[in-house]
């Protein structure tokens, strides 16, 4: 398929990383000649089959070939063969210039695994679908990207194409890439994607050339999920501390309050003094300040939705928030939904409460809606308010922001933060799927 290349000795690389038998990278024009090669191989096994890029001037005949060839279109295939080892083959076609394409071609081979080490980092990542290849350009740009994009970084493929990898790094990450050389089977350690919905992934980056001063960039999601639940768990955590702090220490001094200006201003009514009403008035201020800070100790301390439901807890946190917080908090429920545990309620009825507690503290609003409602099938919590637009996955670093994406992504839901019609901020938690994922409750 691919015509005759020039024969010539494949530049020593450094060995693959650990658990990976072989590193093939070649560049073919449209007339399959080999433009650039890369080769690192460790120890081989005996059973080495499937070898479509080790022989250039053969390449592989098949159809995923054939197909990018004719669309122009990113592929990719993977198989299991020989106990337990695996072979992965990416083709990434892209117009270098003048109409004039190229196809950039990965196969990485995994060796048999150890049944004493386990899989490494590297294959682990390959396996599960947390790599994504970008071909760039020498100015950032991306001329193509791999077929299969890991799915929490919200891209489609055809997507990336033409972004500038400032687009998708911070400027410190993107002088690091840069900066490292290539074709070292070595990680670029501690870098942050931004997704498409704005969140963010720790990945780790390899970086190959290609020729003309493109580069191939590997980048591997390695997001710890224990990470965001340890998160949740310190969040969950601090509210339970502050809230029980606030009941037994402010809330009984204020009931201490309450009840000496309450004998005071009986004593001051029985000696005949006008300012009984006055102890009185601050009998009763104590009061209703003891019970704002038992509505806000039950928000912030563990509540029971499991036993009461999720739309029975939305409609007391929107009456406590109306109650305490001066503005009107309405809750407007869908209740033929149903959900399949207490626990997806129990995340949902959190992502609600944190949302209402950053409109009350931060937007200035004077309404705040609880929407729950059907999309395309799925249920859908929407909380929205009426002060001023506040882009909050900007503080995605945030320990609130970090605990509503992770109590979203153990449902199976995505979070989307954007400007409401009456100008403020809209939280959006929609559930995805039908097999929602079951989780403890935090």
């Amino acid at each position: 398929m691919f015509g005759k290349t020039d024969h010539h000795e494949e530049p020593s690389a450094p060995p693959p990383p650990a658990g990976v038998s072989e590193i093939i990278f070649r560049v073919f024009d449209e007339k399959g000649r080999s433009r650039h090669n890369f080769v690192s191989r460790g120890d081989q096994d005996e059973d080495d089959s499937f070898q479509y890029l080790n022989d250039p001037d053969r390449a592989f005949y098949s159809h995923l070939i054939s197909e990018a060839l004719a669309t122009r279109a990113s592929t990719s295939v993977s198989f299991s063969y020989g106990k337990g080892r695996n072979k992965y083959l990416y083709v990434l076609p892209y117009e270098r210039k003048w109409g004039k394409w190229r196809f950039a071609c990965l196969q990485v081979t995994t060796a048999r695994p150890d049944p004493d080490a386990g899989a490494s980092q590297y294959v682990s990542a390959l396996f599960e679908n947390r790599v994504c290849l970008l071909l760039v350009d020498a100015r950032d740009f991306v001329l193509a990207a791999g077929a299969k994009v890991p799915a929490p970084f919200g891209h489609a493929a055809e997507g990336l194409m033409g972004k500038n990898l400032s687009e998708l790094f911070s400027p410190a990450d993107l002088s690091m890439i840069n900066s490292c050389s290539p074709d070292s089977n070595e990680a670029i350690l501690s870098c942050v994607f931004y997704c498409l919905d704005g969140g963010r992934r720790d990945v780790e980056v390899k970086k190959y050339s290609a020729a003309d001063g493109h580069s191939l960039f590997c980048v591997f999601d390695v997001t710890r999920p224990q990470f965001n639940e340890e998160i949740t768990q310190i969040s969950t955590r601090e509210r339970r501390r502050i809230g029980q702090d606030l009941h037994d220490s402010i809330g009984q001094v204020l009931t201490g309050i309450s009840l000496l200006s309450r004998s005071l201003a009986n004593g001051l009514e029985r000696d005949g003094s006008a300012s009984s009403q006055d102890a009185a008035q601050i009998s009763d201020l104590a009061d209703d300040a003891s019970n704002q800070i038992r509505q806000i100790s039950r928000g912030l301390m563990p509540s029971d939705v499991v036993r009461r439901g999720l739309f029975a807890s939305l409609l007391d946190l929107a009456r406590v928030t109306t109650d305490s917080c001066g503005l009107l908090c309405e809750a407007t429920l869908d209740e033929s939904l149903e959900f399949p545990d207490g626990a997806v309620e129990t995340h949902l009825f959190r992502i609600a409460q944190e949302a209402v507690n950053n409109a009350v503290r931060h937007s200035g609003a004077s309404r705040i809606d609880i929407l729950v409602e059907e999309d395309a099938g799925m249920p859908k919590l929407v909380i929205q308010d009426d002060g001023h637009w506040r882009n909050i996955m900007e503080n995605a670093g945030g320990v609130g922001m970090k605990t509503m994406q992770y109590r979203a992504s153990v449902i199976n839901g995505r979070l989307n933060i954007q400007k409401n019609e009456r100008g403020g901020t809209a939280v959006e938690c929609r559930l995805e799927a039908e097999d929602l994922m079951e989780t403890k409750v935090i």
